[in-house]
């Protein structure tokens, strides 16, 4: 008998997963582009599971497919299967499926023109997920069945639990053409001329919705807590609804870094400890839950910094130097990767000092500093090896211009 491919076996499952786990970037790069071929969507999901937050750093280039344009609203809220409960406001994957193959029925025309216009494309062309979005989420919204569609139970979901799930979903989609401008403008806040006017329209759909839309906005803003006191200012009715959202993003918060390579963990590590400045300002005395999230969430971001410095100050920093040191002509392209790799090795350590736990780091570069500083004084002005020159533009990146100016 034919397994039902929305319940992939177990075993084989985990055993992917598990493959997924040890697989190299480069391998996993390979492997989501199979798995983005897979005509059933249940073993992809399942095995895309174990390693989202290493794909969420290797960002690689996905197909725009109409579930995943679907569903783009609702990235925060989406969870395995396992870890899915009734009554949190989050939405199952298993439940991407029977949703997408419902609408593809309910609006077919509308569903062939738009595949269509998707083929090829990629998950980072904003502009036309924009576009098209804006035809397919009200769209979505509106044809919503008001029972199970079908696959819904075979995909392990539950029936009584499909009107909530649906309800969010309608949300979001109903308001998505006006959240993903938002979105994209996480990154400059989003800026409170923007986000005032939107949340007004929002609002008028009730405080449950601005819930949900604040949960949907929220790990994508670079000011979290400012975003909400801009949400709760619009009305004494908004407060109550947008510190719940502000409560629930902190409790399911983290730092995020493993599994990045070194330059991209220094942005992540640098965009997190951007983020914790801004949720200080969410501290207030009737809420000490906050400080101690906050507090443990500084102590995790700084410990995973301070691992991966002592991890790769030896092999991308000391040993390509001795390697340099010894070479008689040693090729640009390796200075300059010597130098990329002190430029993320010191915004790390930049990080970690942000995040007030400074100590450990300066302690793994004090030696490499003093080093490099007594190289500068030996090596030669010009010539084919490693120079002076070189030395100094190392110090400059680690220790700062001052120090370097100094020796110069």
């Amino acid at each position: 008998m034919a397994r039902d491919p929305l319940n992939p076996d177990p075993r084989i499952l985990r055993e992917l997963q598990s493959a997924a786990r040890q697989a190299t970037n480069g391998q996993l790069l390979r492997l989501a582009s199979a798995l983005d071929d897979l005509p059933h969507r249940a073993v992809a999901e399942g095995v895309m599971d174990a390693v989202r937050p290493r794909l969420r750093h290797l960002r690689p280039s996905r197909p725009l497919s109409l579930s995943r344009l679907l569903f783009l609203p609702l990235d925060p809220l989406l969870v395995a299967p396992g870890d899915w409960r009734p009554g949190r406001g989050l939405v199952p994957r298993s439940a991407i499926l029977p949703m997408t193959e419902h609408l593809r029925s309910a609006e077919f025309a509308l569903v062939t023109a738009l595949e269509a216009r998707l083929a090829g494309a990629k998950l980072t062309d904003v502009v036309l997920a924009a576009e098209q979005g804006a035809l397919l989420w009200p769209a979505a919204s509106r044809a919503l069945p008001r029972s199970p569609p079908a696959g819904w139970e075979e995909a392990g979901l539950p029936g009584q639990h499909f009107a909530a799930v649906a309800k969010i979903c309608a949300t979001l989609w109903r308001h998505a053409p006006v959240l993903w401008p938002l979105r994209l403008a996480g990154r400059d806040g989003p800026p409170e001329a923007t986000l005032r006017p939107a949340f007004r329209v929002i609002a008028a759909d009730g405080p449950e919705a601005v819930e949900l839309c604040l949960g949907a906005l929220l790990p994508y803003a670079a000011q979290p807590a400012c975003m909400v006191a801009v949400v709760a200012g619009l009305s004494q009715a908004l407060a109550p609804p947008a510190e719940r959202a502000l409560d629930r993003y902190l409790s399911g918060i983290t730092p995020g870094l493993e599994g990045a390579d070194l330059e991209a963990m220094a942005d992540a590590a640098a965009r997190f400890a951007r983020t914790l400045k801004d949720l200080d300002s969410a501290l207030t005395r009737d809420k000490p839950k906050r400080a101690q999230q906050l507090q443990a969430l500084r102590m995790s971001a700084a410990q995973s910094c301070s691992e991966r410095l002592e991890q790769e100050m030896a092999r991308r920093l000391t040993e390509p130097l001795a390697v340099l040191l010894a070479a008689p002509a040693p090729a640009d392209a390796a200075v300059e990767a010597l130098e990329q790799a002190a430029m993320a090795l010191r915004g790390i350590g930049d990080s970690t000092r942000r995040l007030h736990a400074s100590g450990a780091s300066e302690r793994l570069f004090a030696p490499v500093i003093a080093q490099i500083t007594a190289l500068a004084v030996r090596l030669p002005a010009s010539g084919a090896g490693f120079l002076r020159a070189d030395a100094l533009r190392l110090l400059e990146i680690l220790a700062g211009s001052q120090v370097a100016a100094r020796l110069g």
